[in-house]
């Protein structure tokens, strides 16, 4: 029998000035009142460490689990001293910075932590957009004048977005979550952000938050014009499930799946991240069950060699690893 198992996180909550009360509401969770902008799902971090919540492994936080079990937990091609991912829920109730991230290149040149990331769209309001990439080509004095000024975002693409879009944002696009979206982001462990515009917003005292416009103009692909929007691709269709391919990337594959009868999971030999987005249903594997839950996220270890997913009435799912 496996010394590991399907792993359930207690969420790490952070309260940014931009955040709302969704991720409560939206996943019936029970906390205090108060700005929940960002769920952290599955950290390895020491600003916002997973804790475990199952099985005889509850209360070991996710960097203890590594250490002791990197090969087991990460697969033979993935160790690592620290867990390679990060998945949060956003919700963005106000305008986030625009901002940009080192691409792994140019975090090993000028320092930082590299961050590729992607979102998906859990919902999002009527007129919500997000701002990623140029919409032209542009002289870069000219990017660099208007960088912290509200003028960046008529150089930017604009785009409108509604529930199930997916948004691919490598290192060293410019980008922004707008006022009313609601998203699940994939990223590489990273903490680095470089932030250039925040709408001139500034705090209780009048004093504006901090901008790094320096270091992100050394980061910044100014020839990025790539629309940022991907269309998923059905992978597979049976009686039981569907299968979709959202994204592939060198840093992480995003599939999404809606089962509606019990499957036998195709576990890969390395660790993958289940995001339950809708329904409810029993994780079933050698040695233990588990109920799923609306909202909750699970981290199947490399070594997990056989699980069944039952839905209890139609389930959904979106499924993280690296290729």
């Amino acid at each position: 029998m496996s010394s590991l198992y399907p792993l359930f996180f207690k969420p790490v909550y952070k309260d940014y000035l931009w955040g709302g009360t969704r991720i409560l509401t939206e996943f019936n969770r029970s906390e205090p009142d108060g700005v929940y902008a960002e769920s952290w799902e599955v950290s390895d971090r020491s600003d916002g460490m997973s804790i475990v919540t199952n099985g005889s492994l509850k209360g070991k936080t996710l960097h203890d689990i590594v250490q002791s079990h990197a090969k087991a937990l990460l697969g033979e091609a993935h160790q690592a001293d620290q867990f390679p991912l990060l998945l949060k829920l956003i919700d963005a109730h106000d305008n986030l910075s625009i901002q940009v991230h080192p691409d792994d290149e140019r975090a090993k040149t000028y320092g930082g932590e590299a961050k590729t990331e992607a979102w998906y769209v859990l919902d999002a309001t009527e007129d919500a957009v997000i701002y990623a990439g140029f919409n032209d080509h542009y002289p870069q004095e000219i990017v660099d004048r208007k960088l912290a000024t509200r003028d960046i975002l008529a150089m930017m693409h604009t785009i409108p977005v509604e529930k199930g879009d997916m948004i691919f944002i490598p290192g060293g696009r410019l980008h922004a979550i707008g006022k009313g979206c609601f998203v699940l982001e994939i990223q590489q462990n990273s903490n680095t952000t470089y932030r250039v515009y925040d709408w001139d917003r500034v705090d209780s005292e009048g004093n504006p938050r901090e901008l790094h416009l320096d270091k992100a103009r050394r980061v910044i692909h100014y020839d990025d014009v790539i629309d940022p929007r991907l269309t998923p691709k059905l992978l597979e269709e049976t009686p039981s499930h569907k299968q979709w391919n959202l994204l592939s990337a060198s840093h992480f594959e995003v599939e999404k799946w809606a089962i509606q009868a019990e499957i036998s999971w195709p576990c890969l030999d390395q660790f993958e991240i289940l995001f339950f987005r809708a329904g409810n249903g029993t994780l079933k594997w050698d040695g233990g069950t588990q109920p799923i839950e609306m909202g909750t996220t699970c981290l199947l270890p490399a070594e997990l060699s056989s699980l069944t997913i039952e839905p209890e009435d139609d389930l959904e799912l979106l499924r993280f690893y690296i290729p």
